[in-house]
Formats: C-alpha cells, sequence, structure tokens
C-alpha cells in the first residue's frame, strides 16, 4: 500500500510568496529579479535542473538575498543533492533566522537520511515560527513516536538496501527480508528498463508498533510512504506471502523514484499488485462482467485518490479495479507505455493528459476499452 505524504513545504512556491528583494532598479538587481521569477516558475513546473541553474546565476548577481539560496536549496533538495541543498539552506538562515520554509527543507533532508532526531529539531524550530501549520505539527507528532520505537533497532545494509529492526533474534529475518528486495530490484528494474540509484530504507515493527507509527487502517499489510514499513513477527524462512507483500512495497518505492508527483492510486496500486504476481480470479472476473453490463463500474478518476479512509470491503474493491485495469493496460499497450505513462506524469502532466500522449488515445477511450474487455 502507498501512503502519500503531503510535503508541508512549498516547493513550488507561487511568486507573490516568494521574498524576493526590493532594490535600486539597477541592471544587475533587475537580472538577479527576472532570474529568482525564471527559477520560481521552473520549480513549480518540476524542472529542478532549470530552476537550479537559475537560482545558481542568480546567486551570482547577488548573494545576499534570501530568495536565490532558499530556491536553489529546495531545487538541489528534489535533485538529491542534499550537500550543496543544506548549504544553500544554512546560508538562508544566515540571511533570515525566520525563515521557516527553510528549516521544514533540512528537517526533510534529515528524515530522508533516516536522522530522526534532526528532522525533529528542525521541525520543532519550523513551527516556533508558524504553530498554525497543522499539518507540520501532525508529521512532527508522527516522527517522534517513529524515534521512539526506533531508536534502539538494529540495522542490516546491502548495496541497494537498509533494513532496520528490534531485536538480534531477528538478524536472519533482515536477511531474508534483504535477500528478496534484491530479488526484486531485479525483476521489477527489468520489466521498467528502471533502477533506483539511492537506497531505499525498510523498517520491520510488530504489529503493535506498526499501528503506533503509521496509523494504518487494519486491513493494510504494509505501507510505503518514502520507507517500506511491514508488520512482521518471527520469521525463519520466506514465505510466498512475504515475496508477495515485499514487491508490492517495493514497486511503490519504483514508481516513486520514477516520479516524485502524485500518481492516480489505481495506477499505483494496480502496477504494485500486478508486480507481486496478482491475477483477477475467476469469480471476481465474473463479478466485475456483471458489474459492467449493467454499467455500475466506477470511472478511473474516481479511483485517483488515496484508499485510506476507505473500509476493508470498499479497499478490496479498490484494489481489484486498480489491478484489473493496469493488467488491461499492460496487456494492451505492453510495460514500455505503462512507463511512459509514469514519465509523463513526472514531467507534469496530469492523469489524462500523461494517458493520453503515452497510449495514443484519450484517458476516456482508454476507461471504455478497459470496461468493455470485462463484458
Amino acid at each position: 500500500m502507498f501512503r502519500s505524504i503531503h510535503i508541508v513545504i512549498v516547493f513550488c512556491f507561487v511568486l507573490a510568496g516568494l521574498p524576493v528583494a526590493v532594490h535600486a532598479q539597477s541592471a544587475e538587481r533587475n537580472t538577479y529579479n527576472r532570474l529568482v521569477m525564471t527559477g520560481s516558475e521552473r520549480l513549480k513546473q518540476g524542472d529542478h535542473r532549470g530552476a537550479r541553474d537559475a537560482f545558481e546565476d542568480a546567486v551570482k548577481y547577488y548573494d545576499a538575498d534570501p530568495a536565490a539560496h532558499l530556491g536553489l536549496g529546495i531545487a538541489n533538495f528534489h535533485l538529491k543533492d542534499d550537500r550543496i541543498a543544506e548549504r544553500e539552506l544554512k546560508r538562508v538562515l544566515e540571511l533570515d533566522p525566520r525563515e521557516k520554509t527553510a528549516y521544514q527543507v533540512l528537517g526533510e533532508m534529515a528524515q530522508r537520511r533516516d536522522d530522526l532526531a534532526a528532522a525533529a529539531a528542525y521541525w520543532e524550530k519550523a513551527l516556533e515560527l508558524d504553530p498554525t501549520n497543522s499539518a507540520l505539527k501532525s508529521r512532527l507528532e508522527r516522527i517522534r513516536r517513529e524515534h521512539r520505537t526506533e531508536q534502539d533497532f538494529n540495522r542490516d545494509v546491502n548495496s541497494h538496501f537498509s533494513v532496520k529492526y528490534e531485536g538480534r533474534e531477528k538478524i536472519e529475518a533482515g536477511r531474508i527480508i534483504l535477500r528478496i528486495l534484491e530479488d526484486a530490484y531485479g525483476e521489477v528494474g527489468r520489466a521498467l528498463s528502471y533502477y533506483p540509484d539511492h537506497e531505499i530504507a525498510v523498517i520491520l515493527y510488530s504489529n503493535q508498533q506498526f499501528q503506533d507509527v503509521t496509523d494504518a487502517p487494519g486491513w493494510s499489510g504494509g505501507i510505503y510512504d518514502g520507507k517500506i514499513r511491514i508488520p512482521i513477527g518471527g520469521i525463519e524462512h520466506e514465505t510466498p506471502g512475504l515475496r508477495r507483500l515485499l514487491l508490492h512495497e517495493y514497486t511503490h518505492a519504483v514508481v516513486r523514484a520514477i516520479t516524485p508527483r502524485r500518481v492516480p492510486t489505481w495506477l499505483n496500486e494496480g502496477l504494485a499488485q500486478y508486480f507481486e504476481g496478482r491475477e483477477v480470479g475467476s469469480r471476481q472476473k465474473e463479478m466485475l462482467r456483471q458489474y459492467a453490463k449493467a454499467g455500475k463500474l466506477p470511472a478511473l478518476p474516481e479511483l485517483e485518490g488515496s484508499f485510506l479512509g476507505l473500509s476493508g470491503p470498499q479497499a478490496s474493491y479498490a484494489y481489484l479495479l486498480s489491478l484489473s485495469a493496469v493488467r488491461h493496460m499492460v496487456d494492451r499497450y505492453g510495460m514500455y507505455r505503462v512507463k511512459m505513462v509514469l514519465e509523463e506524469l513526472s514531467s507534469g502532466a496530469d492523469p489524462s493528459r500523461a494517458i493520453s500522449t503515452a497510449l495514443s488515445i484519450s484517458s476516456q477511450e482508454f476507461e471504455r476499452s478497459w470496461k468493455n474487455s470485462l463484458e
């Protein structure tokens, strides 16, 4: 299951909110302001390299204003160059110690490198400056719970993954998890021609720890929210269910790596089920056929939002629809075209345009084709 984190930082901030200094109308100052505006527009468009280039040029014209440094820090954060991002964001705080966005992004970077105590400290400072930020307050409460739970966990690492777990007795469980994930790295990578270039964190919890940290619904067998989190007891050997679960959550990690932008949940969950090897059973096919003939199937845009608020039966139905739609897409157009949909989303296209561009048919035509295939 994929949990979307609503990042509380306005990464692609609007120009009206950008703290651009108003200086004497010299040619250099005009050029500086123009470059900051260009960088901001490129951030809004998701063009992080273009934004980085514009902000770097702006800093060369005027180094004493926080706007360009803030934009440069945010762009490098998205590009995963955390060394430069941290340098620029700390420069922002030298120039303006009350710039809350800098603290928020520094907290994001700390969380990404699994330094939960530092992330909490940065977000506490941001909340001191803006106590009304309820979304950040919720994230801070969660990361505190996470830190309390995981501070004594052991950690194993290989070339692509790190696994954290509690207790020396779970060493073998960690090794089993890493072995399965390496298989997933190859299987999903070959299908999508994509291999994440960053370490993916995996955390093993008891059932109670999982609920305390994630607040996931009871029907959830695991989540991906930037880290793979799964509730697991003492395992001594690989099982088919464990392999399916890890392939499912790893697929979410790959989808996030391909496109950090929001992916329709039906596509995200459908792909995760596809790579775990789940099939639409004969009884499920008959049920979908009856619903399709009666015109009772929901439109795909109704399945773009989170499934987390659904009841168990509602979630099962939503997951089934997602798998059916994605299997139709893969069978009819091939995995190469499915990856193109993700790439179009990454470039900033909305779901309708991403499907239209990648499949060369409108999203409405794709949906009709899928529903007709069920009949």
